[in-house]
């Protein structure tokens, strides 16, 4: 299937489970149709807000010019530190941040929040939350 499909499937039926799987699937071509159907979409959930975000970040690693990494990155992460603020008990939300700051270059993160982002998701991730299993198979890793 080539990107202009996925895109028109995505767009046409989106819902949050999509979204997880697709992160969950880290393939860039998904992540990247995924990260341009929610840009389109003219209001957000606060989860889609969230992806949106990680999207960014992990576009930033498919990206080839180093001022077109900055600059993705930035405003991923941004966004990400955004939605934690409003949102600060959301599990999922932190997590992302963990990793992400987890596999980033330590200069390019002002404030280091892994060790509280790590502590605070496996005390507070609901066993019944969608992405329990894959969030205490990956926080380790």
């Amino acid at each position: 299937m080539n990107i202009f499909g996925l895109l028109i499937i995505l767009a046409c039926n989106t819902s949050i489970t999509d979204i997880r799987t697709v992160y969950k699937s880290q393939d860039e071509d998904k992540v990247l149709a995924m990260l341009e159907v929610l840009e389109k979409k003219s209001s957000l959930t606060n989860d889609e807000q969230c992806y949106t975000a990680v999207f960014l970040c992990m576009k930033a690693d498919y990206l080839t010019w180093p001022n077109e990494k900055l600059s993705a990155f930035k405003k991923g992460y941004k966004e990400l530190n955004e939605v934690i603020r409003k949102y600060p008990t959301k599990a999922e939300y932190k997590y992302h941040r963990y990793m992400i700051e987890k596999f980033t270059p330590s200069w390019l993160i002002e404030v280091n929040h892994m060790v509280a982002d790590k502590t605070f998701v496996k005390a507070n991730l609901a066993a019944d939350h969608p992405m329990y299993n894959f969030i205490t198979d990956t926080i380790d890793k």
